[in-house]
């Protein structure tokens, strides 16, 4: 228990360093849309972020919540049907540049060198008829001025520090050849090794075991901690978000639903998503016959609620919810979009929770559920 003690410490500390931190990306009325035949469909909706130097960002919501299209966006691509049609995405420190703004030529220039990423799976990132080792180099020639000689040694080398045994031997192999937790060792190889200021990780061990997925995990945080990188790291799992992030932010059908330090996240989530979220995790001590599941699903991006998008699954929603859009308003050191917080939010909530009884919350479940399956 001690030991665990100092280790929460030590975290806190390192979260405090980070906010005084300057700002490496900064996301404003972020806007991208498919264009199809049912018309301008809002993948993201108006995004303000904020990422600091040598920061964790957790990026958490279902699939369809517009997570990995987010991460598109950053890397400048998204491609068609979909479209960013507003807001800025600026990156760098000192003098930021507005990555919209950027033409094709620029974008691969800055990737790799300064926003890498790593991807979901890398069976369809890697190239399977090249080995392994050349697909480094390949990436170091890309952007340095180095000969093969030398940028061999150096894919040799960052082979060897993500951990994989033999690094000569796994250099000459093609992807096939490698297990999946090695495969994607190989992608974070890749990803760092020309040192970029930005690692994007979008969902980088969900096809892993829970082993695995521990060890690689690891890896990136010991790799963030060594090149002193900042990170964006995209899950649906909150447990998984739980253990990188100092900062989070859950989406929910395009739209940020709540931002907030990942410790208040966890301790006390205010939108009702995020804290359906947060009971879905199982939990050692507690022994039950079904796991905790929000009803109903995500919306399809043409049949967006009119109201708050979340309303049809809210065991809150009111009349208001279901023909008001609310806007993130500030509530306890929380972004939350929800209208429990609005002015004078604490007493509002509690008002509201209070005429909120069991049968009230039991009926909007089932409507919810009723809703979802429909």
């Amino acid at each position: 228990m001690k030991i665990q003690r100092i280790k929460i410490e030590r975290m806190k500390i390192e979260r405090m360093e980070n906010m005084e931190r300057e700002n490496i990306l900064e996301i404003k009325d972020l806007d991208v849309r498919l264009f199809t035949e049912r018309g301008e469909l809002p993948v993201i909706d108006r995004l303000n972020l904020t990422l600091r130097a040598g920061e964790t960002l957790g990026i958490v919501g279902e699939s369809g919540c517009g997570k990995s299209m987010l991460a598109s966006a950053i890397m400048g691509l998204v491609a068609r049907p979909g479209k960013v049609t507003g807001g800025e995405i600026l990156f760098g420190r000192d003098e930021k540049q507005d990555l919209t703004k950027m033409s094709a030529k620029e974008l691969r220039r800055i990737r790799g060198t300064g926003i890498s990423m790593i991807f979901q799976e890398p069976m369809t990132s890697l190239n399977p008829l090249m080995s392994c080792g050349r697909q480094i180099v390949e990436t170091i020639v890309a952007h340095e001025k180095i000969g093969r000689a030398e940028a061999k040694a150096r894919a040799i080398s960052i082979i060897r520090s993500v951990g994989i045994q033999r690094p000569e031997k796994v250099y000459g192999e093609v992807p096939a050849q490698l297990s999946g937790g090695m495969r994607q060792r190989i992608m974070i190889a890749m990803a760092l090794v020309c040192n970029p200021e930005l690692l994007i990780c979008d969902e980088p061990t969900t096809a892993l075991d829970v082993t695995v997925q521990a060890q690689i995990l690891g890896l990136i945080r010991r790799l963030q901690k060594e090149k002193k990188t900042s990170v964006v790291f995209i899950s649906h799992d909150m447990g998984v978000i739980s253990q990188m992030a100092d900062r989070v932010a859950v989406m929910y059908a395009g739209q940020l639903v709540e931002y907030a330090q990942a410790e208040a996240i966890f301790t006390r989530p205010l939108h009702p998503y995020t804290q359906g979220l947060q009971a879905a995790i199982p939990k050692m001590n507690e022994k039950k016959d079904s796991l905790e599941s929000i009803p109903g699903n995500v919306p399809m991006l043409y049949e967006l609620p009119k109201g708050c998008i979340f309303s049809p699954r809210c065991a809150y929603a009111t009349d208001r919810c279901r023909s008001e859009r609310p806007q993130i308003v500030e509530a306890d050191g929380h972004r939350v979009r929800c209208f429990l917080y609005e002015q004078g939010g604490d007493a509002q909530r509690r008002e509201m929770k209070a005429t909120d009884t069991s049968e009230t919350k039991i009926e909007n479940k089932k409507k919810a559920g009723e809703e979802g399956e429909g």
